[in-house]
């Protein structure tokens, strides 16, 4: 009842206004119950409706980052970055359930999103999505299917299973066949219609989502080649793309050069600032 500090951990936060995360919840279109972690920005006032950037992961139980710092982890990773520039920052659950991963995490998100709109903290007009990784697919998935989404960062990320399934390091090893195989219970040449119609790069001519697409030239899990193949693909396309490269650079931002660490961010924030905020 009566909690009292008894240590001091970075003290270095203490006069740095950080925002508070709570729980939200809602239902998914089929019904399911979801939560999600929503990290407030530092200058949050009760009443005021804040530009939102979805933090998305395919697969991932996002309510559970809710105590931990930043959300989504330490140093390059938390989104505390956001918080204290003035964006409310949602961790959504969105578990992928079947053959189906496009639409479920259409079916999970975006009530989320309506939600966060719902208790009037997330201003409707002003929403951004972003991802690493998986994260990165669940990007380019979210905004081939709706255009909900006033800008939108994939880093890392993959637009066609297909040609991630043929992926050969130097080595010889592969990696982006398991997740698949794993996910649609065989290889493409049982599951053709599934590796295909969950394929974003297959429906590029429906995004109308500015799109910053970032890649490590190194990476070993999601090779460059495949946001090579997503930014040709919208430019030809006509659609407004930015694709920054990192040389010399593997999968993870936490395993990166410093400078591009602040690179990186410093390319995301100008990007979500462009698109959801006034004009200064």
């Amino acid at each position: 009842q009566n909690p009292r500090q008894l240590t001091r951990i970075n003290p270095i936060f203490e006069d740095i206004a950080l925002g508070a995360s709570r729980l939200i919840e809602w239902k998914s279109i089929d019904g399911q119950r979801l939560r999600g972690a929503l990290l407030l920005p530092s200058e949050y006032e009760t009443g005021k409706r804040y530009p939102l950037i979805v933090w998305v992961y395919g697969g991932d139980w996002g309510s559970n980052r809710v105590n931990r710092f930043g959300l989504e982890g330490p140093g390059v990773n938390n989104l505390q970055l956001l918080a204290t520039r003035g964006y409310t920052v949602l961790f959504p659950d969105a578990p992928l359930q079947g053959k189906t991963p496009m639409q479920a995490l259409m079916k999970t998100v975006l009530p989320g999103v309506n939600k966060a709109i719902e208790i009037e903290i997330a201003d409707p007009d002003r929403i951004g999505v972003m991802g690493h990784s998986y994260g990165g697919y669940s990007v380019l998935a979210l905004i081939v299917q709706t255009t909900r989404f006033k800008a939108a960062v994939s880093s890392a990320g993959s637009g066609n299973l297909l040609s991630h399934y043929g992926f050969m390091r130097r080595d010889g090893s592969t990696y982006g066949m398991h997740g698949s195989e794993g996910r649609f219970g065989g290889t493409p040449w049982q599951f053709r219609h599934e590796y295909i119609e969950n394929s974003p790069a297959f429906y590029l001519d429906r995004v109308q989502t500015p799109l910053l697409l970032t890649h490590g030239s190194l990476d070993n899990a999601v090779p460059s080649f495949l946001a090579d193949e997503i930014f040709v693909g919208l430019r030809r396309l006509e659609k407004e793309v930015v694709y920054v490269k990192y040389e010399g650079e593997t999968h993870a931002p936490a395993d990166w050069t410093f400078s591009n660490q602040v690179d990186f961010w410093k390319r995301v924030i100008a990007w979500f600032d462009e698109h959801l905020k006034p004009p200064r």
